[in-house]
């Protein structure tokens, strides 16, 4: 009996290319939705490992927090410049986090010729394969869901220290002594309701400049802060300077942004859960001078104390 092939005609073809093109319209948003929790988990996840190195650091370090950067010895315009084991000059805070669960924020060997002959390497050094010495080499001080040019960049990368309470080693206030380090765990009453590390944007929108330094909600100026982290050359020409230069946390994953803190817990925050005030574009608001401002931002989870007094004796 003779058999005959029977093909598909081109309208079956087109039925079966329009199904499966609506199949993938109808999977694509789910894929890219579980792409970008993927990248969450990993970011929450490094940021748990640097909590968990910040308490090994204390625990060798008479129990207390690192300064935000250190660029001296000691709190006077004199005094010789402060370096790292690793030889390197003014750290910043990353490179105190460097137990075995951790390590070096960037790696020291490309650099060991200038170390070898200058005694230590900073931001401007070059590297014998023409490393930066800026350039971040250790994965878990990146953000993956932060893909631009300061990705690696140890200064503008993604997260920030909760410095203005923790470390701040600025000498604003007075140019013979830090302004608020160092700073003991004893003056820290709730560990678990105090920000320590955070996704953080720098001076600019989406993502800026300075964001090594993480920004309140509002000025500490009970722990003598006299300006928030980044300065006016960080503000991304055409954005306003008095919004932007400032460094609060950046919502980078979704509407929420990745927050570990003292006790080393992490978990994935909104802005108004951290007590920052918002604009009408759901900006926050640096509040700059809170003994003359009506506002509703609070510092309570960043100060120790899980409680503002400053902010409640101002609210509008």
């Amino acid at each position: 009996m003779k058999q005959h092939n029977r093909a598909f005609t081109l309208i079956e073809l087109l039925v079966v290319i329009a199904i499966v093109a609506l199949l993938v319209s109808i999977l694509m948003p789910s894929l890219s939705a579980a792409r970008n929790q993927a990248k969450g988990s990993v970011c929450l996840s490094n940021l748990k490992r640097l909590g968990v190195g910040m308490v090994m650091y204390m625990n060798s370090s008479r129990d207390q927090f690192p300064p935000f950067r250190l660029k001296k010895t000691k709190p006077t315009p004199e005094a010789p410049v402060y370096a790292t084991k690793w030889g390197r000059q003014q750290p910043r805070w990353h490179w105190f986090l460097d137990p075995e669960e951790v390590g070096p924020v960037i790696d020291p060997e490309p650099f060991q010729d200038e170390i070898e002959s200058s005694g230590g390497f900073g931001d401007n050094s070059i590297g014998k394969n023409g490393e930066s010495g800026v350039a971040m080499t250790n994965k878990y001080f990146l953000c993956p869901s932060l893909k631009d040019e300061f990705e690696f960049d140890e200064r503008n990368g993604a997260y920030g220290y909760n410095y203005q309470y923790l470390g701040n080693a600025k000498q604003e206030s007075d140019p013979n002594r830090w302004d608020n380090f160092p700073v003991g765990s004893a003056r820290i009453r709730s560990a678990g309701q105090t920000v320590l590390f955070a996704d953080s944007r720098g001076a600019g929108r989406p993502h800026g400049k300075h964001s090594y330094t993480l920004d309140p909600p509002r000025l500490a100026v009970e722990r003598n802060a006299k300006n928030f982290g980044p300065g006016i050359n960080d503000v991304a020409p055409g954005l306003d300077p008095q919004l932007y230069r400032y460094s609060p946390v950046e919502m980078r994953h979704g509407t929420r942004g990745n927050v570990v803190f003292v006790d080393a817990h992490a978990e994935v925050m909104t802005p108004e859960e951290l007590g920052y005030q918002l604009n009408k574009d759901g900006i926050p608001v640096p509040i700059l001078d809170p003994l003359n401002e009506s506002y509703t931002a609070s510092n309570k989870l960043w100060n120790g104390e899980a409680y503002d007094q400053m902010a409640v004796e101002h609210r509008p």
